[in-house]
């Protein structure tokens, strides 16, 4: 029976290649693809990491080892004379989520739609899919059925029917928390089918009509592609390679299917103040040629207008070269133009765009609103964060950095002289300045990074506000003076990205080797997650061997070999007429 669906029929032959951005329907808020994968893997062969492809066999073998034997013996009997590395080149996807509402009931689901184009991997792949969908039928008889849609015999399977639990969720169903109903936002029918080299999937019968029919040279108007929010992130980051994108226009649709309208509704004024209206954010990632490794994109479509959060970072300068306070441990540093002055304005913005939020904090803002206005006053209009990372590794190995200009120096530390004491910093002399200090223990959040030193700091020195870790402020005071570090080790480091970058105004660039700092992020919070588990051993053995099991062993394995992959990299961002724009590039490593 199932064979028919695998059967290409005469109405395909010839048959255009689906594409996402033509399949996916308008109201689509996430949007994913893949393609030129064989471009990638070539240009990975040919860096030293070319050598070493085994992870990501051993990545297919983990995958293969969890399906029922009927699959993985189709799969090793298709695959017997196939090079798995050579056939994933072939593999072309694309994926798209939105909301779904029914039209009687008004009620919101989770919509799905996926194309996958087998190339050369037909064979192989279709095998295994074959072989999946019979079990399906067999284990399924009764949620599984063969229908027609657009003269193609397609499968039907019905989510089996959850039998009713005794006691309610608190939280409201599926556990989700704050009262999300994740199990009813999923949908509960798929259809699916394999015409030749494309496997099709999609929660919504007429998107799978709509797919078929453009495999059988019909033309299809609509889908996402012809909205004007893709058609300004296409602009900003093409078509090919590995794309993501979340367009936000149905956002709140898609939200409301996890059972929370008042609160979607509540919450949209509040994140329309705090971030603008973003149509669109995107990614994309591509084979590049030498010295890099791969190329990527990056786009914000914003046509009305930059407000909130984004307006604050929309001023493009000159990009200047890495200050002197930069240390040669540096792995690390970025710099971005932000406008503090207007903090407290988007504050009271935020906190007034939701009437039960300007009814708790309005009046604590209105306390904290001069204090406020004198920190930020003082701050300049840019930020410089760096890391660090000093060898050989420990649990304070990593080290970070934020510096702004001083703008108004003594009203900042005026105000940090009177706020420090009621956050619980001590203040104490160091090299000729004063300097703000707290254990914070394991609060450091994202601005340490993990394996961050557990003490922060704040200093104000050579016409720059230091905060950060204790060891890094520390180093930046005995670096004040030193203005530029053009000729230091850590510019040489980067000297290779400069011809990379282009010559407009940003207001966001970076650089770091990637490479060396996922792997020491890695390797600490490997080192911390030992330690506590150790301390854990020692007061409840059980928890600490089901949390030992949990995490299991060799996880990350495929992770520290993607580390050694890769090198430097670097991006900027520039500020335009329709929001953001950006490119970047992530080298190979240099050969030992």
């Amino acid at each position: 029976m199932l064979l028919a669906t695998a059967v290409l029929t005469t109405s395909f032959l010839g048959a255009p290649q689906l594409g996402i951005d033509q399949v996916a329907p308008e109201q689509t808020v996430l949007l994913m693809s893949l393609s030129d994968v064989g471009a990638m893997l070539d240009r990975l062969k040919e860096t030293p990491a070319g050598d070493n492809l085994q992870p990501i066999n051993d990545m297919k073998d983990g995958f293969m080892d969890g399906l029922p034997d009927s699959m993985s013996d189709a799969w090793d009997e298709s695959m017997e004379d196939v090079d798995f590395i050579e056939m994933l080149g072939q593999f072309q996807m694309g994926m798209a989520i939105y909301p779904e509402v029914d039209k009687e009931t008004t009620a919101v689901t989770i919509g799905l739609t996926m194309c996958i184009h087998l190339g050369e991997a037909k064979e192989a792949m279709g095998t295994i899919w074959d072989q999946a969908m019979e079990d399906v039928e067999e284990d399924q008889s009764d949620n599984f059925e063969i229908i027609e849609l657009a003269e193609t015999e397609v499968i039907r399977i019905d989510s089996p029917a959850e039998e009713d639990e005794e006691e309610e969720d608190p939280f409201g169903g599926g556990g989700f928390g704050m009262g999300m109903d994740f199990e009813s936002a999923m949908p509960d029918r798929f259809y699916m089918v394999r015409v030749d080299e494309h496997i099709l999937l999609s929660t919504s019968r007429s998107q799978m009509v709509r797919m078929l029919d453009i495999l059988a040279g019909e033309e299809v108007e609509g889908g996402i592609g012809e909205t004007e929010p893709m058609k300004g992130m296409t602009g900003y980051i093409g078509e090919g390679g590995l794309r993501m994108v979340l367009l936000t226009d149905h956002l709140g649709e898609m939200m409301q299917a996890f059972g929370q309208p008042f609160m979607v509704n509540m919450m949209k004024p509040m994140v329309a103040a705090m971030f603008g209206k973003i149509e669109a954010i995107g990614v994309a990632f591509e084979a590049a040629k030498e010295p890099a490794l791969v190329s990527f994109r990056m786009g914000a479509w914003i046509p009305e207008g930059k407000s909130g959060l984004m307006k604050l970072m929309s001023r493009n300068s000159p990009r200047e070269p890495i200050p002197g306070w930069v240390t040669a441990e540096t792995f690390d540093y970025g710099r971005i133009n932000f406008d503090f002055e207007g903090v407290v304005p988007w504050l009271n913005d935020v906190i007034n765009s939701n009437p039960m939020l300007a009814m708790q904090g309005g009046q604590a803002m209105e306390e904290m609103e001069p204090m406020l206005n004198k920190v930020f006053s003082g701050m300049g209009n840019s930020i410089q964060m760096s890391k660090s990372i000093t060898y050989p590794l420990n649990a304070e190995s990593l080290n970070s950095l934020w510096a702004m200009p001083a703008k108004d120096g003594k009203s900042f530390t005026d105000a940090l002289a009177e706020m420090a004491p009621q956050m619980g910093f001590e203040p104490r002399d160091f090299q000729g300045h004063q300097i703000y200090s707290m254990d914070m223990g394991g609060m450091m959040g994202g601005m340490g990074g993990g394996g961050a030193s557990m003490d922060v700091a704040v200093a104000v020195g050579g016409g720059d506000i230091f905060m950060g870790t204790l060891p890094a402020v520390e180093q930046s005071l005995r670096s004040v003076g030193k203005r530029s570090s053009e000729d230091s080790s850590v510019a040489m480091k980067f000297a290779v990205l400069e011809d990379m970058f282009s010559s407009e105004p940003v207001v966001y660039w970076r650089v770091a080797d990637l490479g060396a700092t996922m792997s020491a992020e890695a390797k600490v919070a490997e080192m911390q997650w030992s330690s506590e588990l150790g301390r854990l051993e020692n007061e409840d053995p059980e928890l600490a061997e089901e949390l030992a099991e949990m995490m299991g062993e060799g996880e990350d394995d495929f992770m520290a070999s993607i580390t050694e992959w890769i090198g430097l990299s670097a991006y900027e961002i520039m500020s335009v007429e329709n929001g953001f724009k950006g490119q970047g590039w992530i080298l190979a490593p240099e050969e030992e």
